[in-house]
Formats: C-alpha cells, structure tokens, sequence
C-alpha cells in the first residue's frame, strides 16, 4: 500500500480563477501522445482515439497498447480492465491475460467470460475455471438488509437524501420536479418543500440535516433534466437553508461567481455549521463557513474527472472526496492547502462511488460504476489517510439498480437501491413507457465482516496455472 502525496499548488487567487472558469469544451485529441505530466484530460483523449483508430485497422497490439495506457490513467475502470484481458489473449499472452483476471479477481469484480470467443485459449487451463468460478461467486447477492419504503411512484429522479436524528424523519429530494419529501416510516410521504413554495428551489441534488441550529441545507440547480428548465431563465445555483421544522427559506447562498457554469451536487456538514459542497460541472468544492454569505472555492484541480461523495473525519479536519474515476482523496480543511490520495490495498477497486459518509474512523461507500455494485466498509488508520481493512456490507443484491445515495444515523444507513438516471433522457424524459419504483432499504454497516485475501489463498492461485 503506497500513500502518495497530491500536490496542490493552489494559492487563493489560482483557486478562485479555477471556481469562476468556463467548462471545458470537448477535449480535442492531440496528434503526439502527451507527456505523463500533462492534464489527464489531454492523455485520456490521445489515447482514446488511439484505441478506436486500432480497432478500427484491427490492429491488436496498438488497441492493446492504447488500452494499457488508459487503465494507466483510469486504474479502477473495469472495462478497460476486460478489454485488457481480451487484447492479451488475442495476442497469445496468456500471462498476462490471467494476471488481469486474477488482478479484477482480487479486487471483488464480477464479469462474465464466457461471452467472449477471444478467451478460448485461456479455457484450456485450470486458474481459468477457477477465476472463472470465483468471479460469478462475486456476483452473487450478498448482504443484510432491510425494505425501508420506496419512493411515491409520481416522484421522479429522487437523488438528495438526510436523516433527521431527532424526529426520525427521511427527507428526499427530486431532480426532476424540485420537490422535497419527508416521512418517518418510509412509507407515508408529504412535501416538505417544492419550487411552489420556496424561491429558488430547482432540481435537488442533495440534502443536509443540521438538528443542533433547526435547519435542512439543499443543494439546488437547474439541470436541464429539471420539469420547468429554461435555459435563458434559469436562476444560478445555489444552497439554500430551510427552516426544519417549516420549511420556510431562510437563506440562499450563491458560488462566489454567481454563475451558471457551476452546479452544486453532495455535500457535507460540519460540527459548526460549515457546509462544503462538490460541484458536478467544475472540478471544485465550495465552502460555505457559518459566518459567510457566499461560498467560495476550497479546493479545485483540473485532474479531477467527476466529483461525488464528500465525507468529514469525526473532528471535521480532514475532508473525503469521491471521484467517480479515481477513488477517493483527502483533504485539510485547516487551510494548510495539504491534500493526499487516500492509500488504499491494491485489492481494492475505488472506482464508481456515489454516496461517501463517515462512520466511527471508517468510510462507508456506495459504489454503482463496477460490477457487483456494492457497499463496502473501509476502516482508517490512526491518521485517518489510509485504508487497512475492508468488509463489504451489500453487493449484487436484486433491488440494485445504480444505488447512488443515502443518510447515514450511527451505524445504519438508509439508502436509495436504484436511481432513474439510467432511464431518462437529457431532459429526463423518460425512456420507455413508465420509469422504475425506486426503493429504500437500511443495512447496518457495524454487523460486516472484514474481507481478508490470504497469501496462502492468492499462491495456491497461482500454481493452479
């Protein structure tokens, strides 16, 4: 396990330059391979149409080479890791075919081979029958847990989720219609909040409780997936405070520009009223302090693919951010400008987490961008940068449908099964004739079972060869 440090480089001036910037357009595919130091987005592209311009001559050795070069810069994207498994076998390298499988293997993915004429070579072997085995033992469900409830059928894209500890209360908020809901059973649900009633409010991208000061923080935005979207009238976003017990709007907060380029997504809450917020359209996370009437960027880094989940340690100093294509990483939140990618075992595949939450020095993650989908439980270190454990809590269960979020209350979580996102269009429409039921369930993260790959177990793998 190697902790490597994230340079951050970033003085207040370059970090508000970066919140305030314009997306960026289309990555142009450069025509000579980037150097290793170049912006992941340039590699990512060269590299891409290297792949497609192999495949298209069928020329085995560039798309292997091109391929070997992406999951160098996407560690944790398992497609590159099958179609890594494929060019090796296609190119009579069985060793490394079988080391790639093993590799997936080990890290908890489930795949299925037997759809692919070009592993016959590899089927002649016994550690292909016994990764093939263990791989659809992977895929198996998984877990306990319990139906919480599910969302009212006429409540579109719900994607916002918190947790009152005090009434018991679930709130849930919608994309698609900007209603926030609210139950204590998961079953019975009324609007706590809508577009209607509050100014401002647009699609929900999440929801935070503060019970100490009475308040429920949304993160709000008009997406073009949002019912009433205006592109030439569409307000900036924004989070807004509401009134626990009423919801009555009590503040709204706007990103240091005001402008439209930006569109908050998860946040997280600190112990003194500090939210940070991750923007889903600029690699930056926001901070909103209890005193300030703006957020102003904390933290931003153009290498930065797709930003998620946000977590905070138990004493609020460090923060944990997911990307969705490179895990998880960890951040000061003293100023200090101190930034690290979060050491974790090779065995452990970071890639396609949504939901992050903190819970007693571990991390609990809900990841949808790898077969099984899962939630795994990582315990920390004593200084909280590095995983030394992992237990999975639910993988490959039948109501698994891209889970994406949930609330965490001590030691349970309530989480979203599926999500509407795979069933919409760009203007979340749905897709066919009516959109999925969305669930609830809650599984206690403290009865998992740490998951231990042997020495012995990986060697008597290897022999088998």
């Amino acid at each position: 396990m190697r902790r490597s440090f994230l340079s951050l480089c970033l003085t207040p001036l370059m970090l508000l330059s970066l919140a305030l910037s314009v997306p960026l357009p289309a990555q142009q595919a450069p025509e000579t391979a980037p150097p290793e130091n170049a912006p992941a987005g340039a590699r990512l592209a060269y590299w891409f149409n290297q792949a497609a311009q192999a495949f298209e001559s069928d020329s085995v050795d560039d798309w292997v080479e091109a391929t070997e070069q992406l999951h160098e810069i996407r560690p944790y994207n398992q497609d590159f890791m099958t179609h890594l498994v494929l060019g090796y076998a296609r190119q009579g390298d069985l060793s490394n075919a079988f080391n790639m499988m093993l590799h997936m293997q080990q890290q908890g993915l489930a795949e299925d081979w037997s759809r692919f004429e070009e592993l016959e070579p590899l089927r002649e072997h016994r550690l292909y029958e016994h990764l093939v085995g263990l791989m659809e033992e992977a895929g198996q469900p998984f877990g306990r847990f319990e139906e919480y409830g599910q969302v009212p059928a006429d409540f579109a894209m719900p994607e916002g989720m918190a947790r009152d500890p005090e009434s018991n209360r679930v709130f849930i908020g919608s994309v698609r219609d900007g209603r926030i809901l609210s139950s204590d059973d998961g079953e019975d649900w009324t609007v706590f909040a809508s577009p209607d009633t509050v100014e401002g409010l647009a699609s929900v991208f999440d929801l935070a409780v503060d019970s100490e000061r009475g308040h429920l923080w949304v993160a709000t935005g008009p997406a073009p997936q949002f019912r009433d979207f205006d592109p030439d009238d569409a307000a900036p976003t924004a989070l807004i405070k509401l009134d626990l017990a009423s919801g009555e709007r009590l503040g709204s907060y706007l990103t240091a520009s005001g402008s439209d380029q930006h569109l908050l997504g998860s946040m997280v809450l600190a112990s003194d009223g500090t939210v940070y917020a991750a923007d889903t359209r600029q690699p930056v996370v926001f901070r909103l302090t209890p005193e300030g009437d703006v957020l102003q960027p904390f933290f931003g880094n153009q290498n930065f693919s797709s930003l998620r989940g946000l977590a905070l340690s138990g004493d609020d100093g460090l923060l944990y951010m997911a990307d969705y294509e490179q895990g998880i990483f960890v951040l000061a939140t003293d100023g200090s400008n101190q930034g690290w990618k979060l050491a974790v075992p090779e065995t452990l595949n970071e890639g396609g987490i949504d939901g992050l939450y903190w819970w007693e020095d571990h991390l609990i993650a809900i990841q949808n961008g790898i077969s099984p989908q899962r939630v795994l439980r990582l315990q920390l270190g004593p200084d909280g940068l590095g995983v030394v454990a992992v237990a999975p809590v639910l993988a490959a269960l039948e109501t698994f449908e891209t889970p994406t979020f949930g609330a965490m209350d001590d030691s349970h979580l309530v989480m979203f099964s599926g999500s509407h996102w795979p069933h919409v269009d760009g203007r979340g429409n749905p897709v066919g004739d009516e959109l999925p039921v969305v669930r609830l369930i809650e599984t206690d993260v403290d009865a998992a079972e740490v998951m231990v790959v042997g020495e012995e177990a990986l060697e008597q793998l290897q022999r088998g060869r």
